[in-house]
């Protein structure tokens, strides 16, 4: 390794805190800071000066300080430095951690530290705190640190705000003793659904029934007052996708012994609410609930959440399901596709269900002020952008999503109500050669000037746990061709195969697990740094295909 290279950036002022226990550092690079978090809760602010520069100058340590976290350990995921009105100089940045209070299932703590310069001196000035009870995918600054973007299962519930009083933990929802009582509440009635399937005879694939079983304590007399079902259009923003408007099934009661509400969630895809229509029948003290889907398909549950199909005990009627039998018993049945043509792309894995939300919160508020679904579109890595590429406030992580056999990626748009988030690029067939690694570990790209249009990626890089690296190299800005390996059918000299996808395939000398990656492009070439436990490898890449 050059000498020159090999100087130290920084010299700790004092080691860091010895501990039996090992933690993740964590850096994360604004435009003329660093923060480095030590994995527990020291986060340092450095000033590194011209990065840009030939001659690198040494960094100096500005601030430091001991984050107020639950936990033992927090990992940086993201920073954004602004400037304020006064012509001052602000950082944000988030810390996410795991706490775990005696038996309780363990929560996901986002914490947003805010701090500024004030006469050359460095302090923390707010302190916000999210809780989410599934782990978040995605963590993302918005614009001037205005707004935060946040893609997870469920959506984060406020816990702190030293700039707001009125926004605290809110108390536990029930004593034991309360919660015995929930449960024999849902004994209300029982829900049980089926769907029509492409495959019945003479089904139609859009069909939905919810047969809602009621208590024999409910009397209803007349269903026309006593019984409202409605499926719901979401309000805007909570529950509003971008170009997907989804629905709530509503279901009330009006007895003598009182009003109850036995379902309020929302359905898990889109239905025509004008095709909505339901039934009672006195001798079975049911609801039978007929529901039209927007699109024709088969649903793997009623509800988009899972834990609220639990809490309303919802089944799957599969005795409705047609038996397969065939008028002649000797005769093999056909298949409606070939299965030697079936690939990885193909497969359902467990690990693909994805229920991902993206939700944009406010930063005053800590509110879910936008909401959009991502059912079934699996989350597959975070793309970096160049910091400062596009003025102080541009986000510093893209979200990579997978659409079809292509991976889409998202860039936040804090001040567009409308497309809060941007489609800025395509990595074709991208989904579909991530699907075959089961090995990998790191996925990484260089990062992205958003001030490029249209923004182009000049390759993907997948690290396995040991040993290998591969490099997919995406069609040049001028290319008119699609990245895909498919035999077309037709016979005619060059209409064979559509395009054929490259990849570049790397060992490394030895089997020890990949700790750290990470790609670059551009000048003097493009390469991948990969570290393991015992070295550093920079590995250059020639971008020409072979």
């Amino acid at each position: 390794m050059n000498q020159r290279l090999s100087l130290p950036l920084l010299r700790m002022r004092k080691p860091l805190a010895e501990s039996a226990l090992v933690y993740n550092a964590s850096l994360v690079l604004v435009r003329d800071y660093a923060l480095l978090s030590s994995g527990s809760d020291d986060v340092y602010l450095l000033e590194t000066g011209d990065r840009f520069s030939e001659a690198l100058s040494l960094w100096k340590m500005v601030f430091e300080h001991q984050a107020d976290l639950a936990s033992q350990s927090g990992y940086l995921v993201d920073a954004n430095q602004t400037q304020t009105a006064d012509g001052s100089v602000q950082i944000d940045y988030i810390l996410l951690s795991v706490y775990s209070a005696g038996e309780e299932k363990p929560k996901v703590h986002i914490d947003w530290f805010t701090i500024s310069q004030n006469s050359n001196k460095w302090c923390m000035s707010r302190h916000r705190r999210l809780c989410c009870s599934t782990f978040p995918d995605y963590i993302a600054l918005e614009g001037n640190a205005c707004s935060l973007s946040v893609r997870s299962a469920q959506p984060p519930t406020p816990l702190l705000d030293t700039a707001n009083p009125d926004i605290r933990p809110s108390p536990k929802n029930h004593s034991p003793s309360e919660a015995i009582d929930v449960e024999e509440n849902l004994s209300d009635a029982r829900f049980t659904w089926t769907q029509s399937l492409p495959s019945m005879p003479e089904g139609d694939s859009t069909l939905l029934n919810v047969l809602i079983k009621l208590n024999d304590k409910y009397h209803i007399s007349d269903p026309k007052t006593a019984v409202n079902v409605v499926c719901k259009s979401c309000g805007s923003g909570a529950d509003r996708g971008e170009n997907l408007i989804f629905h709530r099934l509503e279901v009330g009661l009006h007895t003598e012994e009182g009003d109850f509400r036995l379902c309020d969630a929302r359905l898990f895809a889109p239905v025509r609410d004008s095709g909505t229509m339901w039934t009672y029948d006195r001798e079975t003290n049911s609801i039978d609930v007929t529901i039209v889907k927007e699109e024709a398909g088969t649903w793997p549950r009623l509800f988009a959440d899972p834990d609220e199909e639990r809490r309303l005990g919802v089944r799957y009627d599969e005795g409705s399901l047609p038996a397969t039998t065939t008028d002649a018993p000797g005769e093999m049945m056909q298949s409606c596709f070939n299965v030697e043509q079936l690939e990885d792309v193909d497969m359902v894995h467990e690990e693909d269900e994805d229920d991902g939300v993206m939700q944009r919160i406010d930063g005053e508020t800590l509110k879910v002020v936008l909401r959009g679904e991502m059912v079934g579109h699996q989350m597959l890595y975070i793309a970096p952008t160049c910091v400062g590429s596009n003025g102080l406030s541009s986000p510093s992580r893209l979200l990579c999503t997978r659409y079809d056999v292509d991976g889409l990626l998202w860039a936040p748009q804090p001040h567009d109500t409308t497309h809060p988030w941007a489609h800025v690029a395509t990595l074709q067939a991208f989904g579909y050669v991530l699907a075959s690694k089961q090995n990998r570990r790191f996925i990484a790209s260089p990062p992205l000037n958003l001030a490029d249009a249209p923004i182009s990626v000049a390759f993907v890089a997948v690290a396995d746990i040991t040993r290998h690296v591969y490099v997919y190299w995406q069609p040049s800005k001028n290319s008119l061709t699609e990245l895909r390996h498919r035999n077309s059918g037709d016979l005619r000299p060059g209409s064979g195969v559509v395009h054929v996808a490259w990849q570049q395939v790397i060992a490394l000398p030895d089997a020890e697990k990949i700790i750290g990656f990470a790609a670059v492009a551009g000048g003097p070439y493009a390469a991948c740094v990969v570290a393991t436990p015992h070295a550093l490898y920079l590995i250059c890449l020639d971008e020409g295909e072979e």
